[in-house]
């Protein structure tokens, strides 16, 4: 068993990664500076700290062997109007490297996302170009070759990073589009589509790719890149349509389109499913239900 340091351990995808890792019996540190209020309460255990503020001597005391590195700010569009979210990105990414050279812990998992390869009217896999078209996505490619640059410095590092494609589930913040369409619909407010609607993302039930996390980080293979992503896209007009289903009374409307807004992105999926066992088992329908019931609940 490990000792695994988590950031933004209280987070959407982190919350759930902790549980699962701990149940696996993995001492689990958990560091996350709540600057976003979690829909589901944090684990007692939580450090409440900024990334920024890691340390080697925090990372020896804890006796850590792995680092995950989910914190970040990830509104894409508030990217261009936030500038610090931006600079806060990079700057506890290099503090937390830094501090992992120093203390030796030398396997690191780095969150990243399909932004860094912005549209290619294809499916994008680990090899695809960076082409980013927001200040956030900007961060992250540096965030790439901050990553490279490290394990040159430092010849025993490894990081992996995840490309997270969109990831969705019951305890999602209501900024992401599937929690926010069934919030409004719940509230009876109108769901507002930004554009025509037609732009698609690739949508992965959070129990799928939990299950994906949890079998690369027990894995001895080595990728210096994976995708996260189910391998098909689904458009906001589907999404709101499936919302409508359950709630046929709300309205839609249209409204301008995201500075920069992607067409689609689809991730090329064979490396996870070839070598992690990855399956995408819930469908957009099934996993939407899901989100339905935990807001009419909660």
């Amino acid at each position: 068993m490990k000792n695994i340091l988590i950031t933004g351990a209280a987070g959407f995808i982190g919350r759930q990664l902790v549980e699962n890792l701990s149940n696996l019996g993995h001492k689990v540190i958990e560091v996350d500076n709540l600057s976003v209020n979690p829909l589901i309460l944090p684990s007692k255990n939580l450090i409440v700290m900024n990334v920024q503020d890691i340390t080697a001597d925090f990372l020896i005391d804890k006796h850590v062997d792995i680092v995950i590195h989910l914190a970040a700010k990830k509104n894409v569009h508030d990217s261009f109007y936030n500038l610090e979210n931006s600079i806060e990105n990079y700057e506890m990414t290099i503090k937390l490297f830094s501090a992992c050279v120093n203390a030796s812990v030398n396997r690191i998992f780095l969150a990243s996302t399909c932004e860094i390869f912005g549209y290619q009217d294809k499916k994008l896999d680990e090899k695809s170009i960076f082409k980013p078209y927001s200040p956030y996505a900007v961060t992250k490619v540096a965030n790439e070759y901050l990553s490279n640059v490290y394990m040159m410095y430092s010849k025993n590092l490894k990081i992996t990073s995840l490309n997270f494609f969109n990831t969705y589930g019951p305890s999602e913040g209501t900024d992401a589009v599937i929690p926010n369409f069934i919030k409004k619909a719940i509230n009876k407010e109108t769901i507002i589509i930004e554009g025509d609607g037609n732009q698609a993302r690739d949508f992965t039930y959070i129990d799928d790719t939990i299950s994906l996390l949890i079998n690369v980080i027990s894995s001895d293979k080595y990728f210096r890149y994976l995708n996260v992503g189910s391998g098909y896209d689904v458009s906001v007009n589907k999404i709101a349509s499936i919302v409508k289903s359950h709630f046929p009374e709300t309205k839609i409307e249209n409204t301008s389109s995201r500075p920069n807004e992607i067409k689609t992105f689809i991730a090329d999926n064979s490396i996870i499913i070839n070598n992690f066992d990855f399956v995408s088992g819930i469908d957009i329908e099934t996993g939407m239900k899901k989100v339905i019931d935990f807001h009419l609940h909660k």
